[in-house]
């Protein structure tokens, strides 16, 4: 009787994250969409290949510049000015570094979820174009909504500085 309290307990946190999470964005099946960097733009995904934390959303900035939010098997990804730019993610805690971003170029990164303490940890961490098209294959492009882009601002605006802080302790 007790594991099955605990059973349905789990089932429903499960669903309400699951909710909770299509307000911010919409997850494309098998939408593999791609952007192109410009002359003066990067061009930054972020991706999501692990189906651990498949509950957790994990946000994505270049400084304060949203560049998406993704769950399991989902990427993003936008268009960064060049220049002197702090890549971070956002779940429980903050993972930043500091990146020389040049126009024309192309950056690819996967958020790493870690066990925390009541949410999930994140990991930024830059990869390979070979590691990204391998990830291209098994996730889905995940598009934020008004409520997401609203979320995000929320966010940088409230986290900004301690990414900074993180990035410059790198």
């Amino acid at each position: 009787m007790r594991k099955s309290v605990v059973s349905m307990v789990l089932i429903l946190v499960s669903a309400l994250s699951v909710v909770q999470a299509a307000e911010f964005y919409t997850k494309h099946k098998g939408d593999k969409r791609q952007g192109e960097a410009t002359a003066d733009s990067a061009l930054v995904y972020i991706f999501r290949p692990a189906v651990a934390g498949a509950g957790i959303k994990t946000w994505s900035f270049a400084d304060d510049q949203f560049l998406g939010v993704t769950r399991a098997k989902g990427y993003s990804f936008a268009l960064v000015p060049e220049g002197k730019r702090v890549i971070w993610s956002k779940a429980e805690n903050t993972s930043a570094f500091e990146l020389e971003v040049e126009g024309g170029r192309t950056y690819y990164f996967k958020t790493a979820i870690r066990p925390g303490l009541g949410k999930a940890r994140v990991k930024l961490v830059k990869i390979t174009e070979a590691e990204a098209q391998k990830y291209l294959k098994k996730c889905s492009y995940c598009e934020p909504t008004d409520a997401g882009r609203a979320r995000a601002a929320e966010i940088a605006s409230n986290r900004l500085d301690k990414a900074l802080k993180k990035a410059a302790n790198r």
